[in-house]
């Protein structure tokens, strides 16, 4: 059976990074232990000119290839997470909010 692919999605622009990784990868190792194929955009190569625009588009080269999106916490104050919410919800993609309480 073909695992379910899922992208983090979360504020990274104006935060530490090494703190940003730190976080980035607990998740991508919650969402491993849950059974999910992670997408961590962190771990994304960068090869390009590091714009806030590069690396959103390689971000949502890497989104639309998931099947659902992890959104973590704080991610609405995210101008990038909210752009990947919006793309995942017109995708029809799975959505997981643990902030929710529906997921709760």
């Amino acid at each position: 059976m073909k695992k379910t692919k899922i992208y983090i999605a979360g504020p990274i622009t104006g935060h530490d990074l090494n703190e940003r990784f730190e976080a980035f990868e607990l998740v991508e190792n919650k969402c491993n232990e849950l059974g999910f194929n992670v997408v961590n955009p962190m771990k994304l190569k960068h090869d390009h000119d590091k714009t806030w625009q590069s690396y959103m588009r390689e971000c949502i080269e890497a989104l639309i290839k998931c099947d659902a999106i992890y959104l973590m916490q704080d991610w609405e104050l995210s101008e990038g997470a909210r752009l990947e919410f919006t793309i995942a919800s017109k995708l029809k993609m799975q959505i997981i909010d643990p902030t929710d309480e529906k997921h709760n």
